[in-house]
């Protein structure tokens, strides 16, 4: 009777949060951050992302509910390639380990641990505004797919875990991706910088081949920001991020508590380690959440990163 209601009780909280801030796998949408790469330069990056969900918010409300929390690392692995002037293409790779931990009635816990590989992009860029060191100015668009090399059907107990606890969503999706530079914004040491990134889901067969399709929501993340230039081998940066994504659908009807809006704050430091190599630290602090129905969503992000470029190979 015991095991029926711990049983019963997960599946509640299950569908009560159900799909949480984030869709499966790593962040790959908001790493698409970097500029397309000039002709013969080769740039290997290497990142670290640490996600932590312990809120949950009703549409604008925070919710004083403590039995339920997510841990999420990931690990990404980026190679970007000049082939001209004009045109470059980058490759994501991701592995990703996830922890879901849930405790309340009467003491019941229960902690599910996924990890593996994640999902991959492939991204083609064309440089329509090339940088040059006397207009200081950059405009990129892309346009690729994300591959889904992540699984999407891991179990726990024969039970299909919750689709945010996949390291892949399975489904073949479509990507738009724009960037926009400026450097030595108002004659000072500033750079600008804007980018947009827009996800249009494809669909799997997680819960089987008879069982109808799911779709998670498309994305849209919009960010800009300062880059903040220095004598010495420190930069500083301050961006905010927008993220916008509509509901998850099954059988293409909406799911309940999925998709909505987040706005971040995202402070940051780059250090020159070498004249090729650059590590970057960042934070990612939400200040603003409207979600759809109840979820549980992300308190903080931090990651750090190393970029590391061959130049004209």
């Amino acid at each position: 009777m015991k095991k029926l209601i711990i049983i019963f009780f997960i599946s509640f909280v299950n569908q009560i949060y159900s799909q949480a801030c984030c869709t499966a796998g790593s962040p790959l949408l908001s790493s698409l951050e970097t500029s397309a790469t000039q002709k013969g330069n080769l740039l290997f990056g290497i990142s670290y992302v640490y996600n932590l969900l312990d809120d949950v918010y009703e549409e604008t409300f925070y919710l004083n509910d403590q039995t339920r929390n997510r841990i999420s690392k990931s690990v990404l692995l980026q190679v970007d390639y000049g082939i001209t002037d004009k045109i470059s293409i980058s490759g994501l790779f991701t592995y990703i380990n996830q922890q879901r931990n849930i405790s309340a009635y009467q003491g019941f816990t229960n902690t599910v641990t996924t990890s593996g590989i994640g999902d991959a992009v492939l991204l083609a860029k064309y440089n329509v505004i090339p940088l040059t060191m006397i207009k200081e100015q950059e405009f990129s668009v892309g346009g690729g797919t994300k591959i889904p090399l992540g699984k999407s059907d891991l179990t726990s107990n024969g039970v299909l875990l919750p689709a945010d606890m996949q390291p892949g969503t399975g489904s073949w999706d479509f990507i738009l991706w724009s960037y926009f530079s400026q450097g030595r914004l108002f004659d000072l040491p500033l750079n600008l910088v804007v980018n947009l990134s827009y996800r249009m889901n494809g669909t799997n067969k997680r819960f089987g081949s008879n069982n109808g399709t799911y779709k998670f929501g498309n994305e849209l993340i919009t960010q800009a920001g300062l880059g903040y230039r220095t004598d010495l081998p420190v930069d500083f940066t301050l961006f905010t991020r927008i993220r916008i994504t509509k509901n998850d659908e099954y059988k293409k009807n909406p799911i309940p508590n999925t998709g909505g809006t987040w706005l971040y704050i995202i402070p940051g430091i780059n250090l020159k380690l070498h004249e090729s190599v650059i590590l970057r630290l960042t934070s990612e602090i939400p200040i603003y959440r409207n979600l759809q129905g109840t979820q549980l969503t992300t308190t903080f992000v931090t990651s750090a990163s190393i970029y590391y470029t061959l130049n004209n190979l």
